[in-house]
């Protein structure tokens, strides 16, 4: 805040003691009408540049600042998607899971050979 007292107050303090000087201005707008001169002080005219520098940069970051929430949205929906995505797997049980490339199967997930040769039916001994 007090960058900004020490701005405004020196730029005001430029202004007043520029204020005498005059600049002419050319415009040539609207081209059928040709050049035309306007004597105007030196701080009015900075004042005017400083203006529209401040528009032109505000334009852009306006600009920016669209673009950036729609980034933003898509990624919002990006990762709600993704959390809803993970959270569904970890819902899922372990045990149906195969195991993934390159992990070792655990004696639990591990199927053997005699699990796969049983007789459906227990035999009865005599």
């Amino acid at each position: 805040m007090l960058f900004y007292l020490l701005l405004g107050s020196s730029l005001t303090i430029f202004f007043i003691s520029n204020f005498d000087q005059r600049v002419v201005v050319y415009f040539g707008w609207p081209p059928t009408l040709g050049f035309q001169t306007v004597d105007i002080p030196l701080a009015l005219a900075l004042l005017g540049a400083m203006v529209a520098g401040f528009v032109v940069a505000a334009f852009l970051a306006i600009t920016d600042q669209f673009r950036l929430r729609t980034r933003l949205r898509q990624l919002r929906k990006t990762n709600e998607r993704l959390e809803s995505e993970l959270e569904a797997l970890r819902n899922l049980p372990l045990t149906t899971l195969p195991p993934s490339e390159g992990q070792r199967e655990t004696p639990e997930t591990q199927v053997t050979k005699e699990d796969t040769t049983r007789d459906p039916e227990p035999r009865v001994l005599d």
